[in-house]
């Protein structure tokens, strides 16, 4: 009966690990490597499970692989001296992250911290860095991938360090929105976005991504939710008319928010243009 046993879980091992290898491979060759390198690169090819609040890769630190999120939220923020960090990225589902400090082989700009329980895949940096010397596919894609984010986050950078607290409030919930409802490693289109996404984390995890009290944010949110934009639960939000928030975060990080200092009731205004484009 022990032996039985002890077979079926060595089955069902290798099951699940047939299942992740091939996972992996697809994932390669999407990225453009072919199928001999994906091959070869697979036995090093990681999939890696981290809790909330962990830090994946910290600021200052060796970014040791390029990272991909199968499932959950991370943050990606520059912390300050004062105490908690700018906000800069959150990355979703089915997001890469690290390549700019790894492909440029120096320290993390960032830090980025799990907001959820989070699952990843992860490609050590070496064979990332060979991938991209002699795959030109991969190299193109991922390229390309780090001018994008690069400008992105700069242009957050600015915003959510020298906006007002209730555009710190709107940008942040609007970072939420990217990496929910679509792949946050493409810039933004056109397309079904849907209605309504909940945010899978507290409001009090909300709040200090957006760089605020909890005082001050709970004040904004109110706000957002009598306008319509929001609905609020016990500890977590939901965000209304979701195609809103996306053409408002791209149109104003595009132009930098000529106004860095905007009320909660300019942001509604604004909103409420965005909703009509």
């Amino acid at each position: 009966m022990g032996s039985r046993l002890l077979l079926q879980t060595r089955y069902a091992d290798d099951q699940r690990s047939n299942m992740a290898s091939t996972y992996i491979y697809d994932l390669l060759t999407g990225l453009g490597l072919g199928r001999s390198h994906a091959l070869e690169m697979l036995p090093r090819v990681k999939v890696a499970g981290f809790d909330p609040r962990e830090v994946i890769w910290s600021k200052g630190g060796e970014v040791a692989a390029w990272t991909y999120v199968i499932s959950g939220l991370v943050s990606a923020g520059v912390p300050i001296k004062e105490g908690g960090r700018i906000q800069v990225n959150i990355y979703g589902q089915r997001t890469w992250f690290g390549e700019e400090a790894l492909l440029n082989r120096y320290p993390s700009s960032l830090e980025y911290v799990c907001l959820t329980s989070v699952r990843a895949v992860t490609i050590p940096a070496a064979d990332t860095l060979a991938a991209f010397r002699s795959e030109p596919e991969f190299a193109r894609y991922i390229a390309l991938l780090m001018a994008w984010r690069s400008r992105q986050n700069a242009e957050m950078i600015v915003l959510m360090k020298q906006g007002s607290p209730p555009l710190r409030v709107v940008m942040g919930l609007a970072l939420f929105a990217e990496a929910l409802q679509y792949n946050s490693s493409r810039p933004p289109t056109e397309g079904p976005e849907g209605t309504s996404v909940e945010i899978p984390v507290k409001q009090s995890v909300v709040a200090s991504v957006c760089g605020v009290s909890r005082g001050v944010f709970s004040e904004i949110v109110q706000q957002l939710a009598s306008a319509g934009w929001l609905r609020v639960d016990y500890a977590t939000l939901e965000l209304r008319s979701v195609r809103t928030w996306l053409r408002f975060s791209l149109k104003h990080r595009q132009t930098r928010m000529n106004v860095t200092k905007p009320s909660v009731e300019e942001l509604l205004l604004l909103l409420k243009e965005a909703s009509v484009l």
